[in-house]
């Protein structure tokens, strides 16, 4: 009996793929896309906004690919590359200071920007006039959970005959707080769309499942048991690579720069910490939140040898280039789904202190050295204790680092197709 052809939603992926650097969700549509593109070749590609349902052209869909590919993975000799090079060998014009910037107030605007850029470059004469015939029965799957909270595009659903969402937490619902305002209601939406066409859910962690379920208990609805399946590490990050030397002391802390993320909590560690401690770097790598004004801008009441710097826009190649001559990756986060940050330092060998959070100890307990987020002192302590390279606690982190392994990317995404199916 032959399997179903899949259709895979890249809604997402035709806005934001103009973007210098892709989010974690960016990443693993892109990924998704390109497994697809190798391994499926019966394959189609949809664009969902607005509620209509368009085929995206094959010839568009490889022209969009490999664009995002080339500029979010970037290669070994890369702007970003040279500038991570340059701020290793002591050029300090590479980062500025992380410092509040107009266009931080201003994300909106940018985005708005950016769509058009999109629209220009991927979205004209990119769909077919009609989905074809050959959709039916074909199985949907949607790994950015875009557009889900519109019911105009459930009723298109109908023609295929499995659905399948890749939820990555329920933050937005739980934890209105740290979301885009209004997410909250959306994503209300969402599950009780998927609740009503019984769409089948996978998520990153156990941690979110359980409470993706217990939010559906919570607003009174029924869904289908819902699937775990980690997030696919990019192999640019566990590569074999030497990592360049140059005495830089510094801390990197990827992701995006919002309240979730708890940069505060490192600006007061930094505080308490002891004045013999020597000086060092964190620097900044991910885009600005919506919130990113407000945290950048009491990062300017660092310590005497304390610099806080943002390094924006880096691939991937660049990204693994600085981790690795980190003193180690911080990820203090008050609340995740997965973390992609955390995986892709420890593929790498890289340190990594990180919060003590449920997804935190399912998955790197043992490898990552976990500590309160709340608790500035533990945060002091231990950076001070990483700080100096030579450390027996940072030496025991190295090593911890380098028992990590991650599955395969093609292993996991040739399960998120079987799941697709309904195997």
């Amino acid at each position: 009996m032959s399997q179903p052809p899949l259709a895979l939603d890249i809604s997402r992926l035709l806005w934001r793929a103009i973007r210098k650097a892709p989010g974690g969700i960016d990443r693993f549509e892109l990924a998704m896309a390109q497994h697809l593109l190798r391994e499926e070749p019966t394959a189609r590609f949809v664009f969902t906004d607005g509620g209509r349902m368009r085929v995206v052209k094959p010839a568009a869909v490889r022209r969009l690919i490999e664009a995002a590919a080339s500029r979010w993975e970037g290669t070994p000799g890369d702007l970003g590359c040279r500038r991570v090079a340059a701020y290793l060998r002591g050029d300090d014009r590479s980062f500025p200071l992380a410092r509040a910037r107009w266009t931080d107030r201003r994300v909106p605007l940018s985005d708005l920007v950016r769509s058009a850029a999109a629209e220009f470059l991927y979205h004209r004469n990119a769909f077919q006039d009609d989905p074809p015939e050959e959709l039916n029965g074909a199985a949907y799957l949607n790994v950015s959970h875009r557009n889900l909270e519109n019911p105009a595009l459930h009723d298109h659903l109908s023609r295929f005959s499995r659905v399948l969402c890749y939820l990555y937490d329920d933050i937005p619902l739980r934890q209105p707080g740290f979301a885009v305002p209004g997410a909250d209601e959306g994503f209300r939406r969402m599950m009780q769309n998927l609740a009503l066409r019984d769409v089948r859910i996978v998520t990153a962690s156990a941690a979110s499942r359980c409470r993706i379920t217990e939010s559906a208990t919570s607003l009174g609805l029924r869904i289908a048991p819902v699937e775990v399946l980690r997030l696919p590490v990019a192999e640019v990050f566990s590569a074999p690579a030497t990592p360049l030397t140059g005495g830089r002391s510094f801390f990197l802390l990827p992701g995006l720069m919002t309240a979730r993320k708890n940069i505060g909590l490192i600006l007061l560690a930094c505080r308490q910490m002891e004045r013999n401690a020597g000086g060092f770097d964190v620097v900044l790598a991910g885009a600005p939140g919506l919130d990113a004004a407000s945290i950048l801008t009491d990062l300017d009441q660092a310590p005497e040898g304390v610099r806080f710097l943002r390094a924006e826009g880096l691939s991937d190649h660049a990204m693994a280039l600085l981790a690795r001559g980190a003193r180690a990756v911080l990820a203090p986060s008050l609340d995740e789904g997965f973390d992609y940050p955390v995986h892709e330092a420890l593929a790498g060998g890289v340190p990594v202190l990180a919060s003590d959070i449920p997804v935190h100890r399912e998955y790197v307990e043992g490898f990552a050295e976990l500590l309160d987020p709340r608790d500035t002192s533990q945060w002091a302590v231990a950076l001070g204790d990483f700080a100096l390279a030579d450390s027996a606690r940072r030496l025991a982190a190295v090593a911890a680092a380098g028992r990590f392994s991650s599955p395969s990317p093609e292993s996991l995404m040739r399960q998120l197709v079987e799941l697709a199916r309904g195997a």
